[in-house]
């Protein structure tokens, strides 16, 4: 949250909008409408100010929120009013205007800004802190966050001080005299003077992701054992600069730490899979830090979410408030482990440590080590010894408490500490006072590059891999190899949950190897010997010399070979440098020898025959999972032949199976009526009905014989489970095409 004392240099920025009457589509998402009123912006994604920034327009007047207030399938907010909101409070001096369609939506906004602004109405229980941690040391949080809530003259802020909301009275709510706005069933149009000057969707669809070019070489990156990747340095505000946000690489595998949006397709596009990336910090519930933190909890595989109940509970009421989901069905989306206060998390051989800093909501920062090195990221805090003390000397902090605060953690391997806008954040002077020793291993985020003083010793962390601060240790934690290869294990599906004595035997047998660019590493036509899994790199798999598609981290080949007995059926080609885990063929089998997994592999390697990889390229949903999940949906899914007239669920019925359409035609009776026929690519199921096993209120029938791909309800569940994102995308759903 910015502070009122924000620097006047932003608003030199904003000159006259277009004429009365145009509008235009924001790049980032949401549409900008100039009215005699002034502008109105229908949808707000993350980061939606910044757009207003870099085009020079006017801050709008009014922000209408869509039908919808959350992408599903992006897993990202289309409603991100906290920075607007911020804005034009405290830059403006003005209330911003909330145009919402029904009370129910103004509740939802007012939750989301209870825990955004003001934080957890309840104080933390007191298991989050370890056994004799001192009371003292612990924050009081209704006198910290009061202390910045209140206003010099006025008093506590409340969402009304910030907020004016219209609600949209049988679909209308006016602007002004001349202005108003319509939310129908489909469109949102704008009236100005009687005359229509806009009409946009009402459901509000951000810009599909950037786009890479399939032909382009991937980087080549190697990860350090221990080390951060800035992958944002800046703040809210700063439209040349993304939020700031972490790669904390831990045994050769990396942590996001309060990840921008779009943070997997950034690392993606440049060699790093999100297999790579298992976990992910939440440090609070702000906009700029948890907007691409709920969008990783959706990519990919189920993954782990650090931090404490405290905010976890603040994060899933807003998330909830905000998607119009359950909290419970949020919550099945990660796996959580808590953080205690006092106490170490333990990863991968390194530890964590983390404390609640000082923050307007409840905050947390910490410290790793790794082997005998350790690295300090702040999270947002205000570090100000000045202030600080007079926090103290108000009652605000008690003796420990300030005591802990002032100090600063100047005796890590690397530090990184963010910098903003003082009374709310860390002023630069503070840490320009800093010994000189100190100050070399300072690294600023939070703050525009153009904001950092110059000749004082500081410098701002600089964005992207190949500027990863390395911090090696030249001594590395014990058992450190065995947990690097288990993790590396764990990226494969069919080998995640395999016994312990296995497991063992896995250690046992792998091969660790090291490629260059450029080297076969199978070869067509040759007998299978080995099986191979990627760590790190991007690996080519050509077949006839023609290019059919590209393998990384957590993909794996190889089992077609091994499991048919029969030659290579393609060449595997290093696209780039890379790391591979090789396991030579007859200890393949003995590790899966009688298991379900060897089963389903089995399945795999036959219905890869039959064209269903392509197959799915052809849903709108399916197409894009990663290869990974492709692999790992195909495990489930069987073929079979459908007769004519064949039903594959009643009304009434408890389904037992969902299908995807090859070549068959298949025709579906609703409630509602009669849908159109469903073909090549559509997936068919009743989602909810599955799930819960109850009765389905539809019908379904082959109209024209053919293949159809059928997973049973129970492997659909385990899917799911693994892919939280693509189970949101298909919530409610009786078919997507």
């Amino acid at each position: 949250m910015p502070s009122s004392h924000e620097s006047e240099d932003v608003r030199t920025t904003l000159v006259t909008s277009p004429p009365i009457g145009a509008w235009l589509a924001l790049p980032r998402g949401g549409y900008y409408v100039r009215t005699s009123a002034g502008a109105i912006q229908i949808g707000m994604p993350p980061e939606t100010i910044k757009d207003v920034m870099e085009l020079k327009l006017d801050v709008p007047v009014a922000y209408v929120l869509p039908r919808e207030l959350f992408d599903r399938r992006r897993g990202l907010s289309v409603a991100e009013f906290e920075f607007p909101t911020y804005y034009s409070f405290f830059l403006l001096k003005r209330r911003c205007r909330l145009v919402v369609l029904a009370r129910d939506v103004e509740r939802r906004v007012r939750s989301i800004f209870q825990e955004s602004l003001f934080g957890p109405e309840t104080p933390p229980l007191t298991s989050e802190f370890a056994d004799g941690y001192p009371e003292a040391l612990r924050p009081d949080f209704k006198r910290e966050c009061d202390y910045f809530r209140t206003v010099p003259g006025k008093g506590l802020m409340h969402v009304d001080d910030l907020i004016d909301f219209v609600v949209a009275e049988d679909g209308v709510a006016r602007i002004d005299d001349k202005v108003s706005v319509e939310i129908g069933p489909e469109r949102i149009v704008v009236r100005d003077g009687g005359q229509e000057v806009a009409s946009v969707a009402a459901i509000v669809e951000l810009p599909g992701r950037a786009q890479t070019d399939p032909d382009l070489l991937p980087l080549s990156f190697a990860p350090p054992s221990f080390g951060v990747t800035v992958l944002g340095a800046s703040h809210g505000f700063d439209p040349s600069g993304k939020t700031t946000g972490f790669l904390l690489w831990i045994g050769g595998r990396a942590i996001l730490v309060d990840p921008p949006t779009d943070s997997t397709d950034y690392l993606r596009a440049r060699g790093v899979a999100p297999k790579t990336i298992d976990g992910v910090i939440l440090t609070h519930c702000h906009a700029d830090h948890d907007a691409g933190t709920f969008q990783k909890l959706l990519e990919e595989s189920q993954i782990s979410l650090y931090t404490t109940p405290h905010i976890l509970g603040s994060f899933l009421r807003k998330y909830s408030s905000l998607s119009g989901l359950s909290e419970d069905v949020l919550r099945r989306t990660f796996s959580f482990h808590p953080v205690r206060i006092g106490a170490p998390v333990h990863v991968r051989g390194g530890e964590l440590w983390f404390r609640y800093t000082l923050h307007s909501i409840p905050t947390i920062g910490f410290d790793a080590f790794y082997g005998n090195r350790s690295i300090s990221i702040s999270g947002d805090t205000l570090y100000d010894p000045e202030r600080i003390n007079k926090m103290y000397e108000e009652g605000v902090l008690a003796r420990p408490r300030f005591e802990s605060l002032v100090g600063f953690p100047e005796h890590h391997s690397a530090i990184l500490h963010e910098a903003g806008i003082p009374p709310l954040h860390t002023p630069t002077s503070a840490l320009a006072a800093l010994p000189d020793d100190v100050k070399e291993r300072l690294y600023l985020v939070h703050i525009a590059a153009k904001d950092v003083p110059q000749g004082v010793g500081l410098r701002a962390a600089r964005e992207g891999l190949e500027y990863t601060i390395r911090v090696e240790p030249s001594s590395t934690p014990a058992f450190s190899e065995a947990i690097e290869l288990l993790d590396n294990f764990a990226m494969v599906d069919f080998l995640r949950d395999l016994p312990l004595s296995r497991a063992r035997f896995l250690l046992q047998v792998a091969r660790r190897m090291t490629l260059p660019a450029g080297e076969r590493i199978v070869r067509q036509g040759t007998r299978g010997d080995s099986f191979y899994f990627i760590v790190h790199g991007t690996v080519q798999i050509v077949k006839d010399g023609q290019s059919i598609r590209r393998y990384r981290a957590g993909d794996y080949f190889g089992e077609i070979a091994i499991i048919l007995d029969q030659p290579r059926s393609a060449d595997a080609v290093a696209l780039t440098d890379v790391e591979l885990i090789a396991i030579d063929r007859n200890d393949f089998l003995s590790v899966l020898r009688g298991s379900e997994m060897l089963t389903r592999l089995e399945r795999l390697v036959r219905v890869r025959d039959e064209g269903l990889y392509e197959l799915l390229s052809k849903n709108s949903v399916l197409s894009a999972l990663t290869s990974a999940q492709k692999t790992q949906l195909q495990m489930y899914l069987v073929p079979c032949q459908a007769s004519d007239e064949q039903v594959l669920w009643r009304a009434g019925d408890v389904p037992r199976s969902a299908y995807v359409v090859d070549d068959a035609v298949v025709k579906m009776t609703c409630p509602e009526g009669d849908l159109k026929p469903f073909t090549c690519g559509a997936f068919l199921g009743e989602v909810d009905a599955l799930r819960a096993q109850s009765a389905v209120q539809s019908s379904a029938r082959v109209a024209q014989r053919g293949k159809l791909f059928a997973i049973d309800r129970d492997d659909l569940a385990r899917f799911f489970e693994d892919n939280p994102g693509v189970y949101l995308s298909f919530l409610g759903a009786r078919f997507i095409e």
